[in-house]
């Protein structure tokens, strides 16, 4: 968690979403990412000074439900999280699972359903 490597590597994953950058919200010169900010994340992970903000922005969008658009810092670190625990725990789960895991969703779980059960007869 304390890598700035892995923030670098989040970062760029973050960046291609929508919303990553939205406007009024930046993480250092012109919306992009400083190492200055990177490093002060990190010195305030190290020392347990960093607190998550609550959402800044609500946005009402038609026929749905209100939308909060959070801090791009906390995105970041919860991205960072998100690759530490993954590392953690892909290699322990199930082959049969699919629920929430990178490549793997109801889509595989249907493809497997249809290509390994044979069924009763």
């Amino acid at each position: 968690m304390l890598d700035q490597d892995m923030y670098l590597a989040a970062y760029n994953k973050l960046r291609s979403r929508p919303g990553m950058m939205t406007a009024g919200i930046d993480l250092g010169p012109k919306g992009g990412l400083s190492s200055e900010v990177i490093q002060d994340i990190i010195d305030k992970l190290s020392t347990g000074e960093f607190q998550f903000t609550p959402g800044r922005l609500r946005v009402t969008i038609p026929k749905a439900l209100p939308l909060t658009v959070g801090n791009p810092r906390d995105k970041l670190v919860q991205e960072v999280m998100r690759m530490v625990l993954e590392a953690i725990y892909e290699p322990v789960f199930k082959d049969e699972s699919h629920g929430f895991r990178p490549k793997r969703g109801c889509h595989t779980a249907l493809r497997a359903i249809f290509t390994k059960f044979v069924g009763c007869s």
